[in-house]
């Protein structure tokens, strides 16, 4: 099922204007740069609020944790790529043993959008924003030929995880830091 829902995805990608598929190529890597900015810019914006500092500090760990976890898994299941097999892939297929499952591109994508989820009460445009933006970048990556949709399922659940297992129960547990208790 994968294999086929992957061949309509680049099927509908080799089909597409120019504009759109440079679109998704930029989006792939984009997508996680602009996750990252948005982490930055509400850091900043929010420089004050304990809660939104641990918050994403403990997403930025969760991230790294899940990034590894994801290459321990590309070791172990040793999948190889489907562009491999495909003459529709719009982005260069990665060298041989650099391995489709998970996809890490999502991995992180998804633990940074977890991440800022779980703030949506205070920021629901930045959660919303986020969320929009990872799933874009784990579509993107079958979308350019890279990944199976099962990679990109994988890599959604093992960035949630993270991000869940990270950020919620620790960032009640860091202390709160005042210039009283110096």
């Amino acid at each position: 099922m994968s294999q086929e829902l992957y061949d309509l995805i680049t099927g509908v990608a080799a089909d597409s204007p120019w504009l759109v598929q440079a679109l998704f190529e930029v989006g792939t890597n984009g997508a996680i740069l602009a996750l990252m900015a948005l982490s930055a810019l509400l850091l900043w914006r929010a420089r004050n609020d304990r809660l939104v500092l641990v918050s994403i500090l403990l997403t930025a760990v969760a991230t790294v944790l899940a990034y590894l976890l994801s290459e321990l898994l590309k070791v172990l299941v040793t999948q190889d790529r489907p562009c491999r097999g495909s003459a529709v892939a719009l982005e260069q297929c990665p060298p041989v043993g650099d391995w489709s499952f998970p996809s890490n591109h999502t991995v992180i994508a998804t633990t940074i959008a977890v991440g800022l989820l779980t703030l949506w009460r205070r920021h629901p445009g930045t959660a919303g924003l986020a969320l929009l933006l990872g799933a874009f970048a784990g579509f993107s990556r079958v979308f350019v030929g890279v990944h199976y949709p099962h990679d990109v399922l994988a890599g959604i659940g093992l960035g949630t995880v993270a991000a869940l297992a990270v950020v919620l129960p620790l960032r009640e547990r860091v202390p709160s830091y005042s210039r009283s208790s110096r």
